[in-house]
């Protein structure tokens, strides 16, 4: 072998650790970003809330950990439940009014509370954040002289994580969840395919862990085409409750596209069933 064949092997022996170098110290990096930056992934607030609607009151709730978060409260019409609902991860409350609107036009009650960091609410985000502002808003309905049993919990999205773990702790009257999954470390995975998601998540919202601890009638609403959160997170999730279920596929529907009307009768039929 000649020197320069020698040379040329060497060199390419040194080029290739060298890439493999870069790229071990770059997919470090990424991993680093991705888990101290992971919340600013995870939760998206935006817009601002510029007004309520015209049949709500405005509630401000203080949280166990003492933190004041917004919400709207319409009390139900005689022997109507009251409607708790966990909006989704984007936006802010201001942008659910019609489906809030819509159930109100059905004679139920509503307090739909805006999470930690999200407009009108003070503090930051976190899984553990979310479930006391859920306690909370529940906490709220308690005192002024409901029962458990007067309660629809609604969780659209993220917002069934938190629906899920109340749910497992109280008895109520029904559970609603729209576009929900077995866990946030299920959909994450699908996305940031090429990171050790269960390793470096923080809020996980693993509703797979509780579902067979609800104890309350469940309905879940899932679209085919949810391109966000796989219909098959939904049956998986499904799959998992114990408590008599029900489970309605939209075909064709992407990530929550339901319009309000729809989901104001699924709940009333369900409810009232």
């Amino acid at each position: 072998m000649t020197i320069r064949k020698l040379l040329f092997k060497y060199f390419v022996k040194i080029f290739s650790a060298w890439n493999l170098t870069i790229f071990f110290f770059t997919y470090c990096l990424l991993l680093l970003a991705i888990f101290f930056f992971q919340r600013n992934l995870q939760y998206i607030p935006s817009g601002t809330i510029s007004g309520i609607p015209e049949s709500f009151e405005e509630k401000i709730l203080t949280t166990e950990d003492n933190v004041k978060i917004l919400s709207w409260f319409r009390e139900p019409k005689e022997n109507k439940k009251i409607i708790l609902y966990f909006h989704g991860n984007a936006g802010n409350l201001g942008g659910r009014q019609d489906r809030l609107e819509a159930f109100i036009n059905s004679g139920f009650g509503v307090l739909a509370i805006s999470y930690r960091g999200y407009p009108g609410s003070e503090g930051e985000p976190t899984e553990a954040g979310l479930i006391n502002d859920g306690k909370a808003a529940l906490k709220f309905i308690l005192d002024i002289g409901y029962l458990p049993k007067d309660v629809v919990l609604y969780g659209e999205s993220l917002g069934s994580g938190v629906a899920v773990q109340l749910a497992a702790k109280f008895d109520v009257a029904a559970v609603i969840l729209e576009s929900p999954y077995s866990s946030i470390t299920s959909v994450a995975q699908k996305i940031y395919w090429f990171a050790p998601v269960s390793w470096i998540l923080k809020d996980t919202f693993d509703s797979a862990k509780f579902a067979s601890e609800i104890s309350s009638p469940t309905l879940i609403i899932h679209g085919t085409a949810d391109n966000i959160v796989p219909f098959t997170e939904g049956k998986k999730l499904f799959d998992l409750i114990k408590a008599p279920k029900k489970f309605i596929e939209v075909q064709g529907a992407g990530h929550l596209g339901f319009s309000a009307e729809f989901l104001a009768d699924e709940v009333e039929k369900f409810v009232g069933k």
